[in-house]
């Protein structure tokens, strides 16, 4: 691959994840500049996949012959593992996505076994180059894929194992490969960062409680929601905000969410310095926003749960602090 076609990949990837999220893209900041190149291109490929599912991209795909089969294949696949409960989608709308989702996995493979050319989508040729230069698991990128499968259809979860499950999926899984180009010498630290994962999609599960159920998904556990006689019914209505049995849920619910904390918080101490930087200070932004749901009572309902300016600007500040510690103590 020639190197500019390589930097303009690259590129195109830090263009996406500074649009998508500044949060993030200054939480990267701290990393040396090849590691930082291919947490983008992770970031990337990440927000796309999420984008094609939640609709928010319209995906552009060639219906070759291969790649209908390969669907087919992968739709049946899907299909038995959701118990043959009907797609949220109309036919057409989930066979399209459904397409991008396996487009993108043969994409992957290809990446990982060095087959991407320069023609191929920006994203893909920066990534065959981060599988060259990092231990990164083609399995994890294929985790991550299952889980914005699982959002074609209903979502119900009914135990906190389902729950767990797919918080996995979609957020531990991105945390498995981040770390293999963080770097680390203790493999415990791969427990820590799938804690860390769970923790930080539980905290996303109960901020957007209501954007989800317009989508058709409850990710929260009947089951556990039942214990505290709350139907699903009343998730509908703001008003379950004031009630005594949600208040209740919400504190086993946090309780849960500190018990991954815990374990999560032990991760920090495996990174270098510099490596450290990212998910301590998303894990900063996470507990801003878990404090708030607290400080409201668990009302996630009424108003959507955002970090005030104020809070932001602490953050930014927390940033620069640790950013400047890592290249002092490097």
């Amino acid at each position: 691959m020639e190197q500019h076609r390589l930097d303009e990949a690259y590129a195109f990837c830090e263009t996406v994840c500074r649009n998508a999220s500044t949060t993030f893209y200054s939480s990267f900041s701290a990393l040396q500049p090849d590691k930082r190149r291919a947490v983008h291109a992770v970031y990337a490929l990440c927000r796309w996949v999420d984008d094609i599912v939640d609709g928010d991209e319209e995906p552009t795909i060639l219906e070759t012959k291969a790649l209908k089969e390969a669907t087919k294949i992968r739709q049946t696949a899907v299909s038995e593992l959701h118990g043959g409960v009907a797609p949220s989608l109309s036919p057409d709308e989930h066979r399209r996505r459904m397409m991008a989702l396996v487009d993108i996995r043969i994409k992957l493979q290809r990446a990982s076994e060095q087959e991407i050319t320069a023609e191929d989508h920006p994203i893909f040729v920066a990534l065959q180059d981060v599988f060259t230069r990092y231990p990164i698991k083609l399995a994890d990128f294929e985790t991550v894929i299952e889980g914005m499968e699982d959002d074609l259809y209903p979502v119900l979860n009914q135990t906190w194992d389902e729950l767990r499950s797919y918080c996995y999926k979609v957020a531990s899984a991105v945390g498995l490969i981040l770390i293999e180009i963080y770097g680390y010498e203790d493999r415990a630290a791969r427990l820590h960062a799938i804690d860390l994962g769970i923790q930080m999609q539980l905290i996303n599960v109960l901020r957007d409680i209501n954007e989800d159920m317009e989508r058709g998904r409850v990710y929260l556990p009947l089951e556990v929601l039942a214990s505290h006689n709350i139907s699903l019914e009343m998730l509908e209505n703001d008003s379950i905000a004031q009630t005594l049995a949600w208040k209740g849920f919400v504190v086993e619910y946090v309780d849960v969410i500190k018990r991954h904390q815990t374990s999560a918080n032990h991760l920090f101490g495996y990174l270098g310095s510099r490596a450290r930087v990212q998910p301590e200070i998303m894990a900063d932004a996470y507990t801003s926003i878990l404090n708030e749901i607290v400080r409201r009572s668990g009302d996630v309902f009424t108003q959507p749960v955002k970090l005030s300016a104020m809070r932001k600007a602490l953050l930014g500040f927390r940033l620069s602090l640790r950013k400047l510690r890592a290249r002092l103590f490097a």
